[in-house]
C-alpha cells in the first residue's frame, strides 16, 4: 500500500464514490478532490478544488473547483468521454448545473441541471433533485437551496431526469407521482419518497435506482431496489426492504447487498437479474455485513469496504469469485466520528486494467487517498469466515 497525495500540506484530500473511475486511459493521473477541513459539513460557500494527482510524482493539479460537494461523492467528478474532459457538478448562485471543462484549453459547458450519473460513452446523464437528497442525507446531497417540493409526499413537479450531453436538453421521464401510482407497497408508498443512487448499465440503456421513504418517528423506512428504460418504465427488482451498495455486473444483473424481502431479517450479497427478477445469491463464503461491493473489470473478484468496528477498523475484502476464497486484502484504521455523514469510507475503486485499486483513507489523521495493488490483497489473510481476526 502507498499514499498517493500529498501529505501535511494543509489540505483534506479524497476521492469519493466506490463506483466511480478516478483513472485516466494512460493510468497515469487519478482524479482527486482537496478541502481545508474534514471536521464538518460543507457550508454553502465552501470551496472544493478538483484536480488529478500525477501518480509519478504524487504532485495535485488543479483543473477547476466548486461549491456543490459532500464528503461521500465529492461534486461526482469524472473523466467526461476523454482525457481532454472532466464533468462535474457546480451552483450558479441559483441552481445546481453541470459543468464539462476541457482541461488543456479551458474551456467550459454549463448543463441545466446537475448529474446524479452519466452513461459510460458520455452521451446522456440522469438528474435528481440534490436538495431533497440533502433533506433525506446530507453526506449525499448539496445545501444551498431548499427543496420547493419538501412538504409534498410525491410531487408530480420533481421527479428523475434524462439530460442530452450534446444538446443539452433535459426532460423529467419519471416523476414522484407516478413511481407512487406504479410501485404501491404500503405503507412506505404513502410516505416521503426519495430517488437516490441511481446509475446506469454499462450500455447505458437502463438505469437503476434505489426508492426510498423518508425516516418519521415511530415507524419503519426501507428502499425498494428499481430499474428503468429511458422512457420512464419501472420495475421493481425488490420489495421495500433492505437495499445498500451495488454494481452493475453487466448490462443485466446487478450485485447487491440486499434482503430482497420486506420480512427477510437478514441481508447478503445477491445477483438480481433485471426485467426477468432472477434472484441468486452469492455462494459462501458471502458476507452478512454491508460492504462496498464492485467487480473487478474482468470480473473475476468482488473488492468491498466494510463500516468499521467497534476498534475503528475498516476492512477491505476480496472474494475469488473463481476460487470461493475470501482474503482480508487491507485493514485501515477509520477516525471516528459522531456524524455519520462526516465519515470516511474507504470505497475501493479498481484502476481499468485490474491490476491496483485506490481508497480513502484516515488511518494518518487526515483525509488521503491510498493505492494498493491486486497481488498485495491476494496476500492478505485468507479465510472461509467472514468474522477471521484482524491482521496483525
Amino acid at each position: 500500500m502507498k499514499i498517493i497525495t500529498p501529505q501535511n500540506d494543509g489540505y483534506q484530500y479524497f476521492f469519493g464514490y466506490y463506483d466511480l473511475q478516478p483513472f485516466d486511459s494512460t493510468g497515469r493521473y487519478h482524479l482527486c478532490n482537496r478541502v481545508k477541513f474534514m471536521d464538518r459539513l460543507p457550508e454553502p460557500e465552501d470551496v472544493c478544488e478538483l484536480g488529478m494527482i500525477d501518480l509519478e510524482t504524487n504532485e495535485f493539479i488543479k483543473l477547476s473547483e466548486t461549491t456543490a460537494w459532500n464528503f461521500q461523492q465529492g461534486s461526482l467528478l469524472r473523466w467526461f468521454r476523454d482525457d481532454d474532459h472532466i464533468v462535474y457538478n457546480v451552483f450558479d448562485g441559483e441552481a445546481f448545473r453541470t459543468e464539462v471543462k476541457n482541461i488543456k484549453t479551458g474551456e467550459t459547458r454549463r448543463y441545466p441541471m446537475a448529474f446524479a450519473d452519466m452513461s459510460q460513452d458520455g452521451k446522456r446523464a440522469v438528474c435528481i433533485n440534490f436538495s431533497r437528497i440533502y433533506d433525506f442525507r446530507p453526506g449525499y446531497g448539496y445545501p444551498h437551496i431548499p427543496d420547493p417540493y419538501y412538504n409534498v409526499n410525491a410531487p408530480k413537479e420533481d421527479g428523475v431526469y434524462l439530460m442530452d450531453m450534446d444538446s443539452g436538453e433535459c426532460k423529467m421521464i419519471i416523476d414522484y407521482e407516478q413511481i407512487k401510482r406504479d410501485l404501491p407497497q404500503k405503507p412506505y408508498c404513502d410516505g416521503k419518497l426519495l430517488v437516490n443512487h441511481i446509475t446506469f448499465n454499462p450500455a447505458g440503456d437502463r438505469f437503476l435506482f434505489l426508492l426510498r421513504n423518508f425516516p418519521e418517528p415511530g415507524k419503519k423506512w426501507n428502499t425498494m431496489l428499481v430499474t428503468s428504460d429511458l422512457e420512464g418504465n419501472l420495475f421493481a427488482l425488490t420489495e421495500y426492504c433492505i437495499n445498500s451498495h451495488y454494481h452493475w455486473k453487466n448490462d443485466r444483473e446487478v450485485l447487491i447487498v440486499t434482503s430482497v424481502k420486506t420480512e427477510a431479517t437478514e441481508y447478503a450479497l445477491y445477483l438480481l437479474e433485471d426485467i426477468t427478477g432472477k434472484v441468486t445469491r452469492l455462494p459462501e463464503p458471502n458476507p452478512t455485513d454491508d460492504i462496498h461491493c464492485i467487480y473487478s473489470p474482468d470480473r473475476r473478484y468482488i473488492a468491498g469496504d466494510a463500516y468499521p468496528s467497534k476498534e475503528n477498523i475498516r476492512t477491505i475484502w476480496l472474494i475469488d469469485t473463481e476460487t470461493n476464497k475470501i482474503y482480508r486484502a487491507v485493514d485501515s484504521y477509520s477516525v471516528p466520528t459522531d456524524n455519520t455523514d462526516l465519515r470516511c469510507d474507504l470505497h475501493i475503486r479498481w484502476s481499468p486494467d485490474g491490476k491496483t485499486a485506490t481508497y480513502d483513507s484516515t488511518h494518518t489523521g487526515n483525509r488521503i487517498v491510498c493505492m494498493v495493488t491486486l497481488d498485495e490483497m491476494l496476500q492478505g489473510e485468507c479465510g472461509d469466515v467472514w468474522d477471521a481476526e484482524p491482521c496483525a
